[in-house]
């Protein structure tokens, strides 16, 4: 078999390395180690993304029991029980928000009482109004944030195959390269023996 003349100039691209009088194998052999580092570099991507993941869900799951710990204490569809459950997601709207959660209706409404006397206004304690909240609402809510969390553990799994392929890519790309350093190394030793 004739192997014509190779260019190297397209393939001196990697990490700067000259390759004019390199063997085939070896130019081979260092495409496949830049191959196998990319997929590594990938793989690595892949397991910061399901860190993320994991910890989001995580964190999903201890919010959610800290919303079921302080509904707990509410446990009729009674008018003070509604506003109870009303409170407890107006305290904690803020951290569900930073979960992506719609909490839409969750905010408490500051309601200031006025009287008008001709041209005086006597400003009165205000308060809030909570939104009376049912247990139906509530548990839905609940619903939503274990679905989520449900989601990242799911997305985990995924990500998983995905990152088996990165590793089997790379380990092929990496013994691919070690026969072909192998062949040159062979290659070699039968020059210098004749």
């Amino acid at each position: 078999m004739t192997v014509g003349s190779i260019s190297t100039s397209n393939v001196n691209a990697i990490k700067g390395t000259n390759l004019e009088g390199m063997s085939i194998q070896m130019m081979a052999a260092m495409v496949m180690l830049e191959v196998g580092a990319t997929k590594k570099k990938e793989a690595e991507l892949k397991i910061a993304d399901m860190k993320a993941q994991n910890d989001k869900a995580k964190a999903l799951n201890a919010f959610l029991d800290k919303l079921n710990s302080k509904l707990g204490a509410f446990t009729k569809d009674e008018d003070t029980d509604k506003i109870g459950r009303g409170k407890v997601l107006n305290e904690l709207a803020d951290e569900a928000k930073s979960f992506g959660l719609d909490t839409t209706g969750w905010k408490a409404k500051w309601v200031q009482h006025d009287i008008r006397i001709i041209n005086m206004v006597i400003k009165l304690p205000g308060h809030y109004n909570y939104k009376a909240t049912t247990g139906d609402q509530a548990r839905a809510i609940a619903s939503q944030i274990q679905h989520m969390a449900e989601n990242c553990n799911s997305d985990n799994q995924t990500q998983m195959v995905k990152l088996q392929d990165f590793m089997g890519q790379y380990n092929s790309f990496i013994s691919g390269a070690s026969d072909q350093i192998k062949t040159a190394n062979q290659i070699l030793q039968g020059l210098t023996k004749n």
